[in-house]
């Protein structure tokens, strides 16, 4: 009898872990397996499960050779065959940092103790865009391939890819477009390893020229420039710089990708996000040549200039002198040091004060550095300071040059026991202590005034009252800039106005040169974005039927419902018509524009 509870017991005991025990897959996807460096790749982890499982880790998996954004976490329940599975799925939006074939996982995951583990994917990415787009031409009926990375790209440009060491190069990294763009951003900063770098421009937005290249006109905006200094010679590389940005997508009609993506139309109904990824640029360094270099030289390269000079020349034995060097030109002035001043007798020289300034003329670092020198004579008479020599390598000419400056000649009047005598209020030892902290500073105690009782002044008075009031303007201003950053709505309706008024002098620009088709599009952009920022929608897919409704919803009346389609449907008429459109009408609808601005400000 014994045995068969026993027996009962386990059963039931091995019944009731197999029910507790989850039933768990976990599997990883990619929506493609053959994808362009540009484009996304979507990576799903998906974790499957009889039971809902509260808490769950993240997995483990590798992605070097990808930027990643995300994950993105969707949870759901399926019934199927009454059986209920839930399901968690984690999506990275991966773009690949190089091209050829690429690894992903296995990824990795614990749960309740166990181990779980996905299969290897194994992607191939490939220079161009793997979605391969043709249209018919329509002069000879030729099929012709549209590729993504023939109508955006970022370019890295350098101006010299064989330099010195210390000398300038500079890169440039462009962003060619042949759309409408939106959300670009920079998702990696390139690297310099090698080089001391100077940024001279990194763009806060795109602002856009016309440019051609090999044929084919774009719009460039600039992103990035660097001055690079190499520090040693030798093989080097300027790194990638990678942007992110958000461009049309095909839109379901019947006609090409390469209309959809050149109609000039920013509001399609959908965008793709791409990721844009520059070059690196290769640069050879040579050593500075040994032959010719002078015994002055401490590692300036550029072009120079100087001016030396001593004030005064006649002083007093034990009274200051000032020798001011001023070094100035093109190229890394953190290179320039103090020359030397040597050779001088009867003379007590002190380390020289250094103040530097940067300049940048046309791309090209460089600017001021001045050494003052503090000096004692300690005699009487004439003392001689020999000529001030400064050297350093001309990259562009291939050789070394030396500066040298006139002998210097300072009259010292009196005796060494003279000099000890208090001058100007203060003794030669003082003199000296001053020289060795900053400079000598003659005290002149008639020149300093009489004290002044301040509470007295009316002024005085004034900014102690002036003084809360600023503290509430400053704390209106923060909690200002505050909901500026917390709420999108307020600061796109804020914005609004200022924008419309940026994107409708660019159509005066237009108007002026009598591009017809680009002043049109711009004036029809300022006033879409206009209601886009004020009623917080898209301006993607922001069509007059869609404006129509919205401003119908906030009460708007039908008259100035009436004027924006209107306008609309003038500048669709005008960018897309077979004639030309005068500058009368061109006026006329940059008139409209701006009262239909006004008007949309007060009524919404």
């Amino acid at each position: 009898m014994m045995p068969h509870v026993l027996w009962l017991a386990i059963w039931v005991v091995c019944l009731s872990n197999a029910a507790s025990a989850a039933n768990i897959e976990f599997t990883a996807t990619v929506d493609r397996v053959r994808l362009g460096r540009a484009e996304p790749l979507r990576l799903t982890l998906a974790i499957i499960s009889d039971e809902n499982i509260g808490d769950m880790p993240a997995p483990e998996i590798s992605l070097k050779d990808f930027y990643v954004e995300g994950p993105s976490v969707s949870t759901r329940m399926e019934m199927i065959n009454f059986n209920t599975n839930f399901t968690r799925e984690l999506v990275y939006v991966l773009y690949a940092k190089r091209t050829g074939k690429i690894n992903i996982g296995p990824a990795r995951i614990s749960i309740g103790g166990q181990q779980y583990q996905s299969k290897l994917i194994q992607v191939e990415v490939v220079r161009g865009a793997s979605r391969q787009n043709s249209r018919n031409t329509a002069n000879n009926g030729a099929t012709k391939e549209f590729r993504l990375e023939d109508n955006l790209f970022v370019l890295a440009r350098s101006d010299y890819n064989r330099v010195y060491i210390g000398q300038q190069v500079t890169v440039d990294y462009d962003l060619f477009y042949r759309f409408r763009l939106h959300n670009v951003g920079f998702k990696e900063i390139p690297s310099f390893a090698g080089f001391w770098v100077k940024e001279l421009f990194v763009a806060q937005q795109l602002e856009s020229r016309r440019e051609t290249l090999e044929g084919v006109n774009f719009n460039v905006a600039p992103l990035r420039r660097v001055a690079l200094f190499p520090t040693s010679a030798g093989d080097y590389e300027a790194g990638v710089l990678a942007v992110s940005c958000d461009i049309p997508q095909q839109r379901g009609r019947r006609g090409s990708l390469l209309e959809d993506f050149f109609a000039g139309d920013p509001f399609f109904g959908r965008s793709q996000s791409v990721l844009l990824q520059s070059e690196s640029i290769a640069i050879e360094v040579l050593p500075l040549p040994e032959q010719g270099r002078p015994q002055e030289f401490s590692g300036a390269v550029g072009r120079f200039r100087w001016d030396v000079q001593a004030q005064p020349t006649h002083v007093a034995a034990g009274d200051p002198v000032t020798l001011r060097v001023v070094i100035e030109g093109q190229g890394n002035m953190a290179a320039v040091q103090a020359p030397d001043i040597g050779g001088a007798t009867g003379v007590k020289l002190y380390d020289p004060k250094v103040e530097e300034e940067e300049q940048v003329s046309n791309g090209v670092y460089g600017g001021r550095r001045t050494f003052e020198y503090i000096m004692i004579p300690e005699q009487g008479g004439m003392m001689e300071i020999p000529p001030v020599r400064f050297a350093y390598f001309d990259p562009y000419a291939e050789q070394y040059q030396v500066l040298e400056s006139e002998p210097i000649f300072i009259h010292s009047e009196g005796s060494v026991a003279e000099a000890e005598v208090e001058s100007y209020g203060l003794s030669r030892r003082d003199i000296e202590a001053v020289g060795q902290d900053i400079r000598h500073i003659k005290p002149d105690a008639d020149a300093l005034g009489t004290d002044t009782a301040l509470h007295n002044r009316w002024l005085f008075w004034l900014l102690q009252a002036g003084l809360p009031v600023a503290f509430f303007a400053l704390l209106f201003w923060q909690r200002y800039q505050q909901r500026l950053q917390g709420d999108v709505a307020y600061a796109r309706q804020r914005r609004a106005k200022g924008e419309a008024g940026r994107r409708l002098q660019r159509a005066d620009e237009l108007l002026a040169v009598g591009d017809a088709a680009e002043f049109h599009a711009a004036v029809q952009a300022a006033v879409l974005e206009f209601l886009a920022d004020r009623l917080n929608l898209a301006a993607a897919g922001l069509t007059s039927e869609a404006c129509a409704e919205a401003l119908d919803e906030r009460g708007v009346e039908d008259e100035t419902v009436g004027a924006l389609r209107d306008l609309l449907v003038r500048c669709d008429y005008a960018r897309f018509a077979a004639t030309g459109v005068s500058a009368a009408n061109m006026a006329e609808a940059r008139r409209l524009a701006g009262d239909l601005v006004e008007r949309l400000e007060e009524r919404i």
